[in-house]
């Protein structure tokens, strides 16, 4: 069917082109009166039922039943009155003159045409009309009666449009006493109301009947909600504003607001029902406004998101094909709307205390003493390195070496001078040190500011977001300026064209923090004057270098080195990380409009992303001492240091990361109503995605900043270099790629879509989806580069039939069925080809290009797949004050990707295969109830929950050579879920304060994993505690308004699942282990202490007690099946209390909306398990703590004019 625009055919000269079209409209509606119109095509019957539509949509409706064209001007429509129609099985002419009653225009029919044209006016009708026309006045409010400024009012099918004043007000002069007012605000529901004289407008939050936004867009296309046949959600841009994303991470607004989404708040990361891959992608994909974004989520500017979209299952997420096995997340930012330029303005100040390093249980200095001079009584440590002088001593060894011990006749000190000075030695701790020196309290600055607007034909929006922080490790700060801006143009009534485009530049910089266990507990770390110690122990606790005496050091200082000592405090500023990134992102989308029921999409997006980090490493820091003294030379003669191998000065590393993404696409959007029982909509595209990922490292050796200036270094001699010139400085160890490198990677994927979606009688939907992905990660034959994936759903809404309708409680009630395949795409060196490392071998003194296998050649690889199944159900209950949905849903993951242990003769220890099947079952549950709505104070609740049960249904693995790799490491293990974790069943002590284990038959066993005589238990021995993976999350979230106040409380629950916890062990009180905890004191000493304590004695030198100290007997106490505690606990996660500023003074400065907000995260915590320990801050695995999250408080101002 075309239509024909009688305005295109125009003249030069206007007054003479206007009396021309009059004069053909003329002649055309004159020659039609004197032509007889078949009376077979008049009598044509035709059904259509409208209330107050544009009349160019009645014409559309006719022209599918008739099949006949319609010709007419566009100034004809513009001055067109809505109709409001409801004819069943009538003839077309009586149809079209009920619909041209009251109009000024005529038509006429001509063959299959109907000719429309203007009405000449009678002197009588010029006066009615004058008349007709009045001036109307009116106050827009919200539901409390609070004037709103700012509000949009349009005369309906019009280009008039007024905005309120700061009282609400508005008015219109001279218009029709028969059109409709469209008033529309944001965060409010468009209303439509006839005109009047005097008009009172009360609009109702978008919010207020708690049901989700009606609208699903998955990127491709935006779905009705009620034409789902999968499970997808859709948060609104009220209900994710109402959290504030201080860390800049989208992603922690959407805790407790989706069904089936666990966020981690020490990681940032998040999944989706479950996860279900080893090796490759867990997390969900990310869609920005219609294209997968791989850049820094740090880019994506929270205030801008006006909506998320979460598809959780292969009927709402299988379009994505290969990336959505672990769920689709769609954001939606802001665009410009018609209207007058409304500025926004957005900022905030967050605040969060220095962590709380008690947490950490560590054992005081009294008692870290106490347990040093226990262990050189009781192991009898090796004298002669310290008599040497090649081992230096810590203070608590130097005080007790000088007391009295076996084998010393004439001690320098007596016991009691040694019991005094170790008193005074662990009289003082540093932990308080150590957090006042390298840690502060955070702060967090965001300043949000934006414009838009825009006319007939376009709209616009240009923000800046400004973001300043300051970390809690000190010398660290980050700053980041994102710049965005949207447009839309409409050219024609045809073609519209949408851009986006964002500008992001970021600097993070960050000192040398050390960790705590690299000194011991009662080490001043600066004296008097706040100056730099040193410390007894190394940094890092490695190997690459030894802590030498007093005495050694100062004899290479003489000898021309740098100082060996390590100072901790010196270490933050002698070592600076900076990264400075910088990002682009550009998109746009041309829709061509074909007919009426077809239309074209054609667009794509770029992303840039450059990363350049400066490690920057002054000459006095540790690791640049170490580098420079164990490269050195020594002149034979004089015994001096010569550095003509590596360079004195500093040492400056360079890396940059450089990203390269994008995406085109070609899309065929179909919508057709079929009479009045059937409608088919759909899409048809092509896709072409390419993602280079490019990267360099370099080093400057004797580096100076100031002249940008460094020096040679000898590449041949530092490659072969392994023992040092000079003794007791550790190992020479340069590894040439450490240092210098370029990588280059490259991923292409071709897709081929399509989605279609069949409605009967408004009440069965059945949908189908299929997408072929063609991807480099396999080679290039076809049966592994091809993915065919599909899904298929139907949707029954019961709430349309009859018999349901007759139930007022029930307002909508619908049934969902889906199922379908989805995939994932691995993340690390793997393929069905053979893959290389090219290197350059430098052992030799002439360079040689190498080449390294990182994965061999694996013909049978294929890719991961993942089937899901879906039932759900949707509804609204009882005037809508009721809503939610619930699902049970089936992932079953298969070809997953994993290691597996090569044949030795291949050469090979392991290769990349398809090794395991994984499934994911389990509920989810929303409700959402409006509990009190009375004048001005409103209560609604949000819960949501759900159950996951995660299992490894097969793995192809090879056996477990001692039970430490299944109690130490997160293991996968037929029949049992990802992050199962396993304990021994421990007995206790023995007289010889030695643990022991239990197997199965209760037999007793002292764990031995190597040697002749070895000891173990079997996988059958071990005790299966449970999961370290949340199976239930819920979130509760009430909603409270008060007057001017509103009021919310975010609750989180995560149980299901278990913790191992750390406990105290007097053998970690140096080397190269974690420091000792609270309670390491009450360990064995002496036979009968088994009665009463559970706590190892001291691990003895091997001529003591044989085996002991090889065996690992150990393990049998630190991963005791009794040292497991459930994870159970409840957050109160955040708390915001906004106020509503509409004072008369505000109103005055012309400021709107304008809020005043506080909000406080992790207020509360509760462990059912015991309060002491926080299930987010622990490695569940071995039970080792880390830092609590402390509570934030921040306060945000908002506003616009």
């Amino acid at each position: 069917m075309n239509f024909y625009d009688l305005t295109r055919h125009r003249f030069k000269t206007y007054r003479a082109g206007q009396l021309i079209r009059i004069m053909r409209l003329t002649i055309i509606i004159i020659t039609a009166l004197f032509i007889q119109v078949s009376a077979k095509s008049v009598a044509q019957k035709v059904t259509i039922s409208a209330k107050n539509a544009p009349l160019l949509q009645l014409f559309n409706e006719l022209r599918l039943q008739t099949g006949y064209d319609f010709l007419y001007s566009d100034e004809m429509l513009k001055m067109a009155k809505p109709v409001t129609i409801n004819a069943k099985q009538q003839q077309l002419e009586t149809v079209l003159k009920q619909i041209f009653n009251s109009q000024r225009l005529v038509y006429v029919l001509k063959n299959k045409a109907v000719i429309v044209a203007m009405k000449e006016e009678s002197l009588l009708d010029i006066v009615n009309s004058y008349f007709a026309r009045i001036d109307v006045r009116g106050k827009v409010s919200d539901e409390k009666g609070k004037p709103l400024p700012g509000a949009t009012v349009k005369v309906k099918n019009s280009d008039r449009i007024v905005i309120t004043d700061a009282n609400g007000s508005f008015v219109f002069t001279g218009i029709d006493e028969k059109v409709v007012l469209v008033i529309s605000y944001l965060g409010y529901k468009t209303k439509e109301v006839p005109v009047k004289g005097i008009m009172s407008i009360n609009l109702e939050s978008a919010d207020s009947d708690l049901e989700e936004v009606g609208v699903i867009s998955t990127g491709y296309q935006k779905i009705k909600k009620d034409q789902l046949t999968g499970a997808a959600s859709t948060i609104n841009e009220k209900q994710y504003q109402q959290r504030e994303a201080i860390t800049g991470n989208f992603l922690e607004s959407l805790e407790g607001k989706v069904p089936g989404l666990v966020y981690n708040g020490q990681t940032g990361e998040l999944t989706i029902r479950g996860v279900s891959t080893f090796d490759a992608v867990k997390q969900p994909l990310i869609v920005l406004d219609g294209f997968p974004t791989e850049i820094d989520l740090r880019t994506i500017n929270p205030n801008d998101i006006v909506s998320v979209s979460v598809l959780r299952d292969a009927a709402s997420a299988a379009i994505y094909g290969v990336r959505a096995s672990n769920g689709v997340i769609i954001v939606e930012t802001r665009r410009g709307k018609v209207g007058k330029p409304v500025f926004n303005l957005r900022s905030s100040l967050a605040i969060q205390s220095k962590p709380d390093f008690s947490y950490l249980n560590y054992a005081p200095a009294s008692e870290f003493v106490q347990l040093q001079k226990e262990n050189f009584y009781t192991a009898k440590p090796s004298y002669t390195l310290f008599q040497l002088g090649y081992s230096k001593m810590n203070p608590a060894q130097e005080i007790l070496f000088a007391g009295p011990r076996t084998g010393v006749t004439n001690p320098v000190l007596s016991q009691a001078q040694v019991d005094e000075k170790l008193l005074a030695l662990g009289a003082h701790d540093n932990l308080n040190d150590y957090e006042r020196l390298f840690y502060q309290q955070r702060q967090a600055r965001n300043v949000n500011f934006d414009v838009s607007g825009g006319g007939g034909v376009s709209t616009y929006m240009l923000g800046i977001n400004y973001v300043a922080e300051t970390p809690v490790n000190r010398r660290s700060e980050n700053k980041q300026f994102i710049l965005n801006v949207a447009n839309t143009y409409k050219f024609s009534q045809r073609f519209n064209l949408d851009f986006k485009g964002t500008y992001t530049n970021g600097v993070f910089k960050s000192g040398n923090t050390p960790e705590y266990s690299d000194f011991y507990p009662y080490e001043h770390l600066v004296d008097g004057n706040g100056n730099a110690l040193p410390v007894s122990m190394e940094p890092y606790r490695t190997s690459t270098g030894k802590v030498v005496t007093p005495v050694r050091n100062a004899e290479l200082m003489a000898a021309g080195l740098p100082d060996q000592f390590y100072y901790p405090y010196r270490e933050l500023n002698s070592n600076t990380n900076a990264l400075k990134q910088s990002s682009v992102r550009f998109q746009g989308r041309l829709n061509a409009k074909i007919t009426n029921w077809l239309n074209a999409d054609v667009g794509g997006n770029y992303e840039h992303q450059n990363g350049l980090s400066d490690q920057l490493q002054l000459e006095d820091s540790y690791a640049a001492v170490k580098m420079v003294s164990t490269m050195a030379l020594k002149d034979l003669l004089t015994g001096k240091a010569i550095f003509s191998n590596m360079p004195q000065g500093n040492i400056l590393k360079r890396q940059n990361q450089k990203l390269t993404n994008y995406t085109l696409r070609a899309q065929l959007n179909l919508s057709h109503k079929f009479g009045e029982d059937h409608d088919l909509s759909g899409i048809f595209g092509a896709e072409q995605k390419r993602t280079l990922n490019q990267g360099y490292t370099t080093t400057f050796f004797g580096y100076d900043g100031q002249s940008m200036i460094s020096k040679p270094i000898n590449m041949g001699e530092l490659n072969n270099a392994f023992l040092p010139a000079f003794d007791n400085i550790g190992y020479a160890s340069f590894k040439n790629t450490d240092y210098f490198g370029e990588t280059e990677s490259e991923r292409r994927f071709l897709s081929f879509y399509g989605q279609g979606t069949y409605i009967y009688k408004a009440k069965y939907v059945a949908t189908g989806s299929f997408r072929i992905d063609k991807s480099n990660l396999f080679g290039v034959d076809p049966k592994y580069r091809n993915k065919p994936l599909w899904s298929a759903g139907v949707n029954w809404r019961v709430g349309e039939e009859d018999f349901v309708k007759k139930l007022d409680w029930i307002n909508q009630l619908q049934f969902r069925a889906a199922t379908g395949f989805n995939g994932n795409v691995p993340t690390s060196n793997n393929g069905s080809f053979l893959i290389l490392k090219t290197g350059l071998n430098t052992l030799l003194n002439v360079p040689l290009i190498s080449n390294t296998v990182l994965s061999p050649e694996n013909q049978s690889l294929r890719w991961e797949t993942t089937k899901n199944y879906n039932l759900g159900l949707d509804y609204t209950l009882f005037n809508h004050r009721i809503s939610g949905s619930v699902d049970w849903y089936l992932k079953k993951a298969t070809d997953v990707f994993g290691e597996f242990d090569a044949d030795p003769t291949s050469g090979f220890n392991h290769y990349m295969a398809n090794t395991a099947s994984i499934e994911n079952r389990g509920f989810e549950f929303m409700v959402n109830t409006q509990n009190v709505k009375s004048g001005r104070f409103g209560w609604n609740t949000q819960l949501t929950a759900s159950f996951n049960q995660n299992k490894v249904l097969d793995v192809k693995a090879t056996e477990f050579s001692n039970s430490e790799y299944i109690v130490s490491r997160d293991n996968s293990v037929k029949g049992m879920p990802l992050g199962a974790l396993y304990s021994y069943n421990y007995g206790g002590l023995n007289a010889a304060g030695q643990p022991y284990v239990l197997d199965k038959s209760g037999n007793q066993k002292i764990l031995a994993f190597y040697g002749n005589s070895k000891v173990d238990v079997t996988q059958e021995d071990l005790i299966y505690n449970g999961t370290t993976t949340p199976k239930y999350v819920l979130g509760l979230n009430n909603q409270f308004s008060i007057g001017s106040f509103d009021i919310s409380a975010l609750f989180m629950y995560y149980g299901g699942h278990v913790m191992r916890v750390e406990q105290p062990n007097p053998n970690n009180i140096g080397g190269y282990t974690n420091n000792p905890l609270t309670g390491s004191s009450n360990f064995w000493k002496k036979t009968g202490d088994e009665a009463n304590t559970r706590v190892p004695g001291y691990v003895r030198a091997s001529s003591v007690a044989p085996g002991y100290y090889q065996t690992y007997a150990l393990y049998g106490y630190q991963y005791a099946s009794e040292f497991v505690r459930k994870a159970d606990y409840i957050r109160l996660r955040d708390v915001v209390v906004t106020y509503h500023a509409n004072a008369p003074f505000i109103q005055k400065l012309g400021l709107k909306n304008t809020q005043l907000r506080l909000q406080v995260q992790n207020a509360f915590r509760y462990t059912f398990s015991g309060n002491d320990i926080d299930p987010d801050a622990i490695n569940r695995l071995t039970g080792v703590r880390t830092l609590e999250n402390q509570p934030l408080y921040s306060l945000t101002f908002l506003t616009n004019f």
